[in-house]
């Protein structure tokens, strides 16, 4: 399933909350101090804290696009060509240009 989703699993004690991301099959367990499971007192406190996390998943920053970008502009730099962006799933490169000085 190609979505993201939130939830809450009824457990001993409480309930448990998980979130799914887009890129991942299976559920991901919030967990506290420790690696375990956060036991929550309602159904609605789970999946409150389930829809926090995702949303700071989805707010987060990007790891490995920025590493490639960053590299990728260092090397344009030493030979002195302009950056470029290229659009996804396209071949033809796009120059950026900054106002005000170079980039």
């Amino acid at each position: 399933m190609n979505q993201f989703s939130i939830g809450a699993q009824a457990v001993a004690g409480g309930y448990i909350a998980w979130f799914r991301r887009v890129h991942k099959a299976d559920n991901e367990i919030l967990l506290g101090k420790g690696g375990q499971p956060i036991i929550y007192a309602t159904k609605a406190e789970a999946k409150a804290a389930a829809g926090e996390r995702l949303c700071a998943y989805i707010n987060g920053s990007l790891v490995r696009d920025g590493e490639k970008l960053q590299a990728r502009s260092e090397a344009d730099a030493v030979f002195n060509l302009k950056p470029f962006v290229k659009q996804r799933g396209k071949s033809r490169r796009i120059q950026v240009e900054r106002k005000g000085g170079a980039a």
